[in-house]
């Protein structure tokens, strides 16, 4: 029997798809999470938001989750470089940025100054 285990070392992924009606419960549930005090990745969908509700959700949740816990990351799949483009400018240190390309689903990832693209183009 390990007596050395510490559940705060165990990495959650969480996963969250956010849409207009329920985008309240769904920021509700996210910080549930992070009031947990487990280390977790986490992803949003905010794929089907508009420009200035996926900012809020982005914008306030790295920032809440940045308060509450410095090793757990975030990252938003955006649906468009718009929505990028307002978010990127905030240097949000815990969050890293996707975006849509096509229908083929490559996306373009950002972090810091570091660019990538994934997916198949064809």
């Amino acid at each position: 029997m390990n007596t050395n285990f510490n559940p705060q070392k165990i990495m959650r992924k969480i996963k969250i798809d956010f849409n207009c009606k329920d985008l309240d419960r769904k920021m509700q549930s996210a910080r549930k999470y992070f009031n947990t005090g487990f280390s977790a990745d986490f992803e949003f969908d905010l794929t089907r938001l508009n420009l200035i509700d996926a900012s809020k959700v982005a914008l306030q949740l790295s920032a809440e989750l940045m308060h509450k816990n410095t090793k757990s990351k975030i990252n938003c799949l955006l649906k468009d470089i718009e929505t990028f483009e307002i978010i990127k400018p905030r240097k949000l240190k815990n969050t890293f940025l996707s975006v849509t390309l096509n229908e083929n689903k490559v996306r373009d990832i950002y972090h810091k100054n570091i660019q990538i693209k994934t997916g198949s183009g064809t």
